[in-house]
C-alpha cells in the first residue's frame, strides 16, 4: 500500500517531505490541506480506494485536543480499519514544529531567535512568524516555503509527530502493522 501523508499548508508539506522522503522515497505522497476538515475529507477519500495508508498531521487547539482527536477518529474509522491510518496532532498549530529546534528557527528567521520568540512560539507560532517576517497571514505560507527550501530539517526528525508518522509508515512497509489489542 502506498504511504500518503496529509498536512496543512505548503510549508509543512515541504518540511515533512524533507524529513521523510530520504527514507520512503518517491512512493511517499505528501498532500496539502487547507484546514483540519479538508484534511479529514481528503484522508477519507484516499482510504476509500483501499490502495493507500494515510497519516494525517493537523492542528489542534489545546482546549479542544481531545474532542478534535475523537472527531477525526470517528470520521476515519467509519471508512477504514484503524491500522490503515494514523492521526498526529500538533498543538496549537503546525508551525509550532519550527519552534522545537532553535537552529531550524534561526535558519527560517535569518537570525538568532530571542527567548521571548521561542516561548511565545509555543502558543502562537503563526503570529510570531508573521510578526517577525513582517507578513500578513495570507502571505506566511508562501514566504515560509521560500525560506524553508534551504533549511536543514534533520534536527526535527526526532519530534513526536514526525516519529509517529515515520513509525506508522515503517510498520506497514515491514508488514508488522496490525490493530493493537
Amino acid at each position: 500500500m502506498n504511504p500518503v501523508l496529509i498536512v496543512r499548508g505548503k510549508a509543512m508539506v515541504l518540511v515533512f517531505r524533507k524529513l521523510l522522503e530520504p527514507e520512503f522515497g518517491r512512493e511517499l505522497h505528501v498532500l496539502e490541506s487547507d484546514h483540519t476538515g479538508d484534511g479529514v475529507s481528503l484522508a477519507r477519500s484516499i482510504l476509500l480506494n483501499r490502495k493507500s495508508i494515510v497519516a494525517l498531521v493537523t492542528d489542534a487547539k489545546p482546549e479542544e485536543l481531545r474532542q478534535t482527536h475523537r472527531s477525526i477518529v470517528y470520521l476515519l474509522i467509519s471508512v477504514a480499519c484503524a491500522d490503515l491510518w494514523k492521526v498526529a496532532l500538533l498543538v496549537p498549530q503546525m508551525e509550532v514544529l519550527l519552534f522545537q529546534e532553535r537552529g531550524v528557527l534561526r535558519q527560517v528567521l535569518g537570525r538568532e531567535p530571542t527567548e521571548a520568540e521561542l516561548t511565545r512560539g509555543q502558543t502562537e507560532p503563526r503570529r510570531v512568524l508573521e510578526e517577525q517576517l513582517g507578513l500578513e497571514s495570507w502571505a506566511l505560507d508562501e514566504e515560509l516555503c521560500r525560506r524553508l527550501e534551504t533549511v536543514d530539517m534533520s534536527p526535527l526528525a526526532g519530534q513526536p509527530a514526525v516519529q509517529q508518522v515515520r513509525q506508522f509508515f515503517q510498520a506497514h512497509r515491514e508488514g508488522r502493522a496490525s490493530l493493537p489489542f
